[in-house]
């Protein structure tokens, strides 16, 4: 099951000076065990998801975020990779190298989260429109420090 949603239009600018404090903001959301819908197990080399966090680790070996391994900073080096895992599809940059759109076709995961952890970098103004499976309308909005999520309807008339 799931619920599948794409981007219909994306307007943001995120400057490659800024990548890896995002990538940084991204991994270090893998510390928050609480915030991971992705999945998890109950069992295999005696750690459950049901047991605490083991000792001197920083992320649950057996909780994840949707699509990501249980600790995507050890795959994932930058913060391109990590939005590839996360689902999305294509990354623009634009000559300069910096980051001005994106695409997504998928099931809904977790995007949103990682997307509200960089949008303290994402240029104020900036937009990505989604449409859900069902028709609905969304738009993550960023306003220089927060994403904020607004819904719509969009009437023909």
């Amino acid at each position: 099951m799931g619920y599948y949603t794409r981007i219909t239009e994306a307007d943001i600018f995120v400057s490659k000076d800024d990548f890896e404090y995002c990538y940084e903001a991204m991994c270090k959301l893998n510390d928050r065990d609480d915030l991971k819908i992705g999945g998890s197990w109950g069992g295999g080399n005696g750690i459950s998801a049901d047991n605490p966090r083991p000792e001197g680790m920083t992320y649950h070996p057996a909780k994840w975020f949707s699509w990501l391994d249980a600790n995507y900073p050890e795959k994932c080096k930058t913060m391109q990779d990590i939005l590839f895992e996360l689902g999305f599809e294509d990354i623009k940059l634009d000559e300069d190298g910096n980051l001005v759109s994106l695409w997504y076709d998928n099931k809904t995961g977790s995007e949103d989260l990682f997307l509200q952890v960089i949008a303290p970098y994402v240029k104020a103004g900036g937009y990505i429109n989604w449409q859900g499976e069902d028709g609905s309308h969304y738009q993550y909005s960023f306003n220089g420090k927060e994403m904020i999520m607004k819904s719509g309807v969009i009437s023909w008339e």
